[in-house]
């Protein structure tokens, strides 16, 4: 299963090539520092600040896409797998939901 960090706006996800969607709620910063922490323990820290900058560069720390739109595009992060905007994917994704 091939997974990464991407950015929407100002919230970062943990988005799944299997599904073509999020796996996580939307989170901040340090949600999302904590979350890998948690999940990868040290080898997670430790390549944090390394995807963080692709991050922060192209919205995706993968390395085979160049922006966070070509992520998206396509995605099946809505109801029976429709493909949601930016937006939408933002709000669909909160907590709580």
């Amino acid at each position: 299963m091939s997974h990464f960090i991407i950015k929407l706006k100002e919230w970062y996800f943990n988005w799944s090539t299997v599904v073509d969607a999020p796996i996580t709620n939307r989170m901040t910063l340090e949600e999302l520092t904590a979350y890998i922490q948690f999940q990868y323990k040290e080898h997670g820290a430790r390549e944090l600040s390394k995807r963080l900058d692709r991050v922060e560069r192209k919205g995706t720390s993968a390395f085979l896409y160049e922006s966070v739109e070509e992520v998206i595009s396509g995605n099946r992060a809505g109801e029976n797998e429709t493909e949601l905007t930016m937006d939408e994917i933002i709000e669909q994704y909160q907590e709580g939901i």
